[in-house]
């Protein structure tokens, strides 16, 4: 572990995980984790009126299968799994395609450790994401991993915890930047952050009422509420 980071969101730790299992914000939000990420791959689905995302959509769809049936040819899985309310301990796992040079999470797209992870030949493996109930989500590339989760502090506020992981070997100011390495996921926690501390300000006012969510682009949102209450009622009826 080269670094970790605790934030303090102030809002319920369900709407900092509700916030983490949709990307219908992080164009709009994230400009530094969208440089290389694509939120098409996180279930946003542009509106058809609106051609120039559906465009870049159609350039993701065919990158992320091109890359998907290289990966597995090469012996990575990379296929989605997902099991995020049908089981007690849910989770999905699916590798995506980064844009630009493809090789990490970084301002660039380039790789941020010049060691890369085990024995690993290539840096323009996509990123692994890892997503587990209730309260962790990761991100795997060839040269580091991201790891988070989100602890209740009280009703109001959550920590969310991220650590920055790179292979044992690899030396700081000779294989990687601390600064560089966790530019990216530095500035998105702290969008998020506010994001949360909006969304709680929000159903804590007394107009406030729950809507649907959408099910092009929160369905994974979905799948979360649907797991706790899932939970709850298992552990209600026992």
């Amino acid at each position: 572990m080269v670094a970790e980071i605790d934030l303090i969101e102030e809002g319920n730790w369900k709407l900092t995980m509700e916030n983490n299992r949709e990307c219908y914000h992080c164009a709009v939000s994230h400009p530094e984790l969208t440089v290389s990420l694509f939120e098409h791959g996180f279930g946003f689905v542009p509106d058809a009126n609106n051609p120039e995302k559906v465009a870049a959509a159609c350039r993701y769809g065919t990158l992320d299968a091109d890359m998907k049936a290289a990966w597995e040819a090469e012996g990575f899985p990379s296929r989605e799994v997902e099991y995020l309310d049908r089981r007690a301990t849910g989770f999905r796992t699916e590798r995506l395609p980064l844009d630009g040079a493809g090789e990490s999470q970084t301002l660039d797209t380039k790789r941020a450790c010049r060691k890369l992870l085990g024995s690993l030949q290539t840096a323009k493996l996509g990123g692994l994401s890892l997503w587990t109930q209730p309260n962790n989500w990761n991100h795997f590339m060839a040269d580091h991993i991201v790891t988070f989760v989100a602890f209740p502090v009280s009703p109001g506020r959550t920590l969310v915890r991220t650590k920055w992981l790179v292979h044992k070997d690899a030396v700081e100011g000779r294989d990687y930047d601390v600064d560089k390495l966790t530019a990216v996921w530095r500035a998105t926690n702290q969008q998020d952050g506010m994001l949360v501390g909006m969304a709680q300000a929000g159903v804590r006012q007394s107009g406030y009422e729950p809507g649907p969510y959408s099910p092009l682009t929160e369905n994974l949102v979905e799948k979360f509420t649907g797991w706790y209450i899932s939970r709850m009622t298992a552990q209600l009826c026992a």
